[in-house]
């Protein structure tokens, strides 16, 4: 009997030692996630169309560590169709132009919310009147 509650006594000993040693990992990798975060910073300088209806944004990275934007939203709208800057390595004091086709008809005169996500999930938003 003293066996067998010896067995299960150190089961659950070896567990519970996994267990935390895998939630201290998980911990440090979020407080590393959260510092990355707070030290990037980029904003969104210019709002352009060209000639083949396309939407530009150009992105500037005034922060301390290089960063890649990963979505963009319109007016809530996630944007599905990039056709360049998705992902691409922005160094610091760098810009990037993303560009990508509206995920509906944009109207003249209209002013509209856009928004840039980093891979990290920083954010920056602009109004931008068609």
């Amino acid at each position: 009997m003293i066996l067998i509650v010896s067995i299960v006594g150190a089961a659950i000993y070896s567990n519970s030692v996994n267990m935390l040693g895998s939630s201290s990992s998980s911990f440090l990798v979020q407080m590393k996630r959260r510092e990355e975060s707070a030290r990037e910073r980029f904003s969104i300088i210019a709002v352009w169309w060209n000639n083949d209806k396309q939407l530009n944004l150009t992105i500037l990275n005034y922060g301390k560590i290089d960063l890649a934007i990963d979505a963009v939203y319109i007016d809530g709208t996630a944007v599905t169709t990039f056709v360049s800057g998705r992902g691409t390595t922005v160094t610091r004091k760098d810009i990037v132009s993303v560009r990508f086709n509206p995920p509906f008809t944009i109207q003249d005169g209209q002013t509209y919310e856009l928004v840039a996500v980093s891979e990290r999930g920083s954010r920056d938003v602009v109004y931008w009147k068609a």
